[in-house]
């Protein structure tokens, strides 16, 4: 099992030029949907990023570059009112993806951030045989803690008094991913350094608190 931290890298906010996207879905059609999101970024010079799958927009935020991050920053940021960051600076959009035998079972979903990783440092603390809602954004999951394992439930949009014969979709080893979220929250503090230190290059006040704020950072 692996757990990566992504950011979703939007290929509207990045395009300096009109181009046609696919007329089928990412199912069905991930080449062309992907040609379209490297044609879009690559007006910002971010042609070097590698999304987590064919046809995806979340990016590993290991494998971002200084130049790279540096333009994601400046997105961000864009039209912020810096001077009350407390109240206008959000969470990059995104969250935890979640990889069984190299294979994608779990990710973000719809208005899914970095700060989403708190939801995730909670699954070891909740009640066994409790099925308990992980919020990943919307549609979200369902948990449970049963023995020495983490079931979670299929995609939905039902809240959990609503949710009849909840089945388990995966069975994840609590050791393995508690192991993994620990390593996420450190690589997400890194991440969170990383920006500091750019927006300090940038001149920019309140650095430090800014990043955490963006990396959803306590």
């Amino acid at each position: 099992m692996k757990l990566l931290n992504t950011i979703e890298i939007e290929p509207w906010d990045y395009a300096k030029n009109e181009y046609e996207s696919p007329s089928v879905s990412k199912a069905e059609n991930p080449k062309g949907w992907s040609d379209f999101w490297y044609k879009c970024i690559s007006d910002s010079n971010l042609q070097d990023l590698q999304p987590i799958e064919l046809g995806s927009y979340l990016v590993d935020i290991n494998k971002i570059g200084e130049p790279e991050l540096k333009t994601i920053i400046e997105k961000e940021l864009k039209d912020v009112d810096l001077s009350d960051y407390q109240e206008y600076v959000g969470q990059i959009i995104g969250g935890i993806v979640v990889l069984e035998n190299e294979m994608i079972i779990l990710e973000p979903t719809c208005c899914g951030d970095l700060s989403d990783i708190q939801n995730w440092e909670e699954v070891g603390n909740t009640e066994l045989n409790k099925w308990t809602q992980l919020w990943i954004g919307h549609p979200w999951v369902f948990y449970k803690r049963t023995d020495n394992y983490i079931a979670i439930s299929d995609y939905t949009d039902y809240n959990l008094e609503d949710f009849k014969n909840i089945s388990e979709k995966h069975k994840l080893s609590e050791q393995e991913l508690l192991s993994e979220i620990k390593t996420s929250r450190k690589s997400q503090i890194e991440f969170k350094n990383r920006i500091s230190k750019i927006l300090k290059e940038m001149e920019i006040n309140n650095a430090n608190e800014i990043a955490k704020l963006m990396t959803g950072n306590k």
